[in-house]
């Protein structure tokens, strides 16, 4: 039996998780997308100096924040992975918050209403109450490092996902019909296909996660491979970016001038990125 050198190592999770998933898979996940994020991100936000961009910044900072927390919670630590796991769904929900505002500042080029603002955001207020009341994890063992999230929470989550994924495609759909040239039409057609992919994928990965611990099916709940599902989660914001790199590309989104074969090289390594998983 492989045992970690270190004492602050569940054995238990450590050979659990060695056995589960390969580390090399996660590493190359995790790290890649969360940097592939950051990078699009810090750039974009020093290229244009738009509002849209700003958000766009700020969503990339809290997505590659959960990714990096969810990524340390495979590290089988269990007072890190505790701490960890219980927080990252601020970071989740609050990237679907901002996927709307970034969105609505890009379409409508001008900020949200306050009172959308006030709405949305106010989202972020349950999720914050829940995690400081640990009311998201049922049990947490620390010798073992076993925990079980709670089930009526997590339905909670889903369901506020769906949410904003749904008030995305629909004013998606309401603008790109209120858009008077073909050329705005498909800016926001792209713009919204990308951002409700992003959201969609992390939503479906979640939810089906989620409905096989609750039905046990398989007897797959009874195991931990189940959250071998979890690092697909990720897998949207490459596909974000790479809409958003060809709207740069094509129609000089964010009033971003580059050559256009960089643009096209850029979104060829991103879809590289999606393809090695597949392949």
């Amino acid at each position: 039996m492989v045992t970690p050198p270190f004492s602050f190592i569940s054995p238990y999770s450590w050979n659990t998780a060695i056995n589960q998933v390969s580390y090399t898979f996660l590493s190359y996940s995790y790290i890649g997308a969360v940097l592939l994020a950051l990078a699009f991100g810090v750039f974009l936000f020093i290229k244009a100096k738009r509002l849209s961009s700003f958000y766009l910044f700020i969503l990339c900072m809290f997505f590659a924040i959960f990714g990096l927390f969810d990524f340390i919670t495979w590290i089988p630590i269990p007072f890190s992975t505790m701490f960890f796991w219980s927080t990252e769904e601020i970071f989740s929900i609050g990237f679907f918050v901002l996927s709307y505002w970034f969105l609505y500042s890009f379409v409508k080029d001008h900020d949200l209403p306050l009172w959308q603002k006030v709405l949305t955001s106010a989202t972020l207020v349950p999720t914050l109450v829940i995690t400081a009341l640990s009311m998201n994890i049922s049990i947490y063992y620390i010798p073992t490092g076993i925990a079980l999230d709670n089930p009526n929470i997590n339905l909670y989550y889903s369901f506020l996902e769906l949410f904003f994924i749904l008030l995305i495609v629909v004013f998606t759909i309401i603008q790109y019909r209120k858009a008077i040239d073909t050329v705005n039409k498909k800016k926001v057609a792209l713009a919204g296909a990308g951002v409700s992919a992003f959201l969609f994928v992390f939503f479906f990965a979640y939810v089906i996660m989620n409905l096989v611990i609750a039905t046990n099916l398989w007897g797959l709940a009874s195991t931990s491979y189940v959250y071998n599902l979890s690092p697909y989660a990720i897998f949207g914001m490459p596909i974000l970016l790479a809409f958003l790199g060809y709207l740069i590309a094509k129609y000089q989104a964010f009033d971003v001038r580059l050559i256009k074969s960089i643009a096209y090289m850029v979104i060829l390594m991103v879809l590289l990125f999606v393809g090695l998983f597949f392949a």
